[in-house]
């Protein structure tokens, strides 16, 4: 699979929001401290960033049908540079503002990255898709470490949060005005109903993993400080063990995916092996065993989401940005749902209890597997 300049470009922006996005789970646990609030109410940040994500699902398609993937592209940038400055402010206001334009900024991104790299790729998209989210992966490990780092050494958690991503998005907003894009399709105006139908299926299946996804990235953090007493500065650390075990995962996108070129061995390989991880994780009596846990659920989960939200791209060939859009809808209801339903369930039954929602979503993706027509 070559990479030419325009796949680098997409891989570096991806790069910074991932870092953004799941570097979010580590800023929860001192953000709730600085409000001085419960967990539910911490838990609206991540619930803007799916905000973003729901608009984009319904307006996304239409926009850059209008204005272009190039143009599209710069739009997301710029919104999520404001929004990491926004965040950055002290004032909670602004701050809930800047969470709404990193989700909107990536969330458009989210749109654009499955479309794009298959029109790039057009053989291998879910190689593409999947080494780029491995990339983002591992920038994504970067953020717990450094707000750790920053927390231990007393420089406030948006230092070690917003620096280098707000940094890197400038840079490469420059030469976003320079790669060549391909050009967004044309849809036929009436999608066939049939077609319609085939996008349900995989929309549920980029529902239900990426659930699991941001169940484990945004409270792994706040369990291990809960079940094992971690510190501030620890807790992170530990949680980014799940964010390594992705990173490496969705790094052997392409060789795995020639090995299992179906989607349904894949998926279920990949549930098998995130259901054993969190098994370890959830029953560990201490953070060592916790941590092996979260790096194994981690690589199970690796190659869910770039598997899903091909197959999701694929069921519409005739208006793939559509389809990618409603992808980032399927995202923007999972991260605005699942970790916030957590989050209320631990107020009422414990964090322990609550993180049974996992499984439960493996079960689901497990099901819908099975009965699901495969395909490449």
């Amino acid at each position: 699979m070559s990479r030419g300049s325009a796949t680098w470009l997409l891989y570096a922006v991806l790069s910074c929001f991932g870092f953004l996005l799941n570097g979010l789970g580590a800023i929860l646990v001192p953000l709730q401290k600085d409000l001085r609030v419960g967990r539910d109410q911490v838990a609206f940040y991540p619930t803007l960033f799916a905000v973003g994500l729901l608009i984009v699902g319904v307006f996304g398609g239409l926009l850059v049908g209008r204005v272009g993937r190039a143009v599209a592209l710069r739009l997301s940038i710029g919104g999520m540079i404001a929004g990491g400055l926004l965040l950055a402010t002290s004032a909670q206001a602004l701050t809930l503002l800047g969470a709404l334009l990193i989700g909107v900024g990536g969330a458009l991104l989210i749109q654009l990255i499955p479309a794009l790299l298959s029109a790039l790729h057009p053989h291998a998209p879910a190689a593409a898709v999947g080494e780029a989210n491995g990339l983002a992966s591992a920038a994504s490990v970067l953020a717990p470490l450094m707000v750790g780092g920053a927390l231990a050494a007393g420089m406030g958690w948006r230092v070690g949060y917003l620096v280098v991503p707000l940094v890197m998005l400038v840079l490469v907003l420059v030469p976003a005005w320079r790669v060549p894009l391909p050009a967004a399709e044309v849809p036929a105006e009436d999608a066939p109903r049939a077609d319609v139908r085939r996008l349900i299926g995989p929309w549920v299946e980029v529902l239900f993993a990426v659930s699991v996804e941001f169940c484990m990235v945004f409270w792994a953090a706040s369990a291990v400080t809960e079940w094992h007493h971690a510190s501030d500065g620890l807790a992170p650390a530990e949680a980014s063990l799940f964010l390594v075990g992705m990173a490496t995962g969705r790094s052997l996108a392409v060789p795995v995916t020639r090995r299992l070129p179906r989607a349904r061995p894949l998926m279920l390989v990949c549930v098998a092996v995130a259901a054993a991880g969190f098994a370890v994780f959830w029953t560990a009596p201490d953070l060592l065993l916790a941590g092996a846990g979260l790096l194994v659920t981690g690589l199970g989960v690796a190659l869910l989401y770039p598997t899903t939200v091909s197959r999701t791209v694929a069921a519409w060939p005739h208006a793939p940005d559509r389809a990618a859009a409603r992808a980032a809808l399927a995202s923007g209801v999972a991260i605005g749902g699942a970790p916030f339903v957590l989050a209320r369930l631990a107020d009422l039954v414990g964090l322990r209890i609550a993180y049974l929602v996992v499984p439960l979503l493996l079960a689901a993706l497990v099901v819908r597997t099975l009965t699901a027509r495969d395909t490449p």
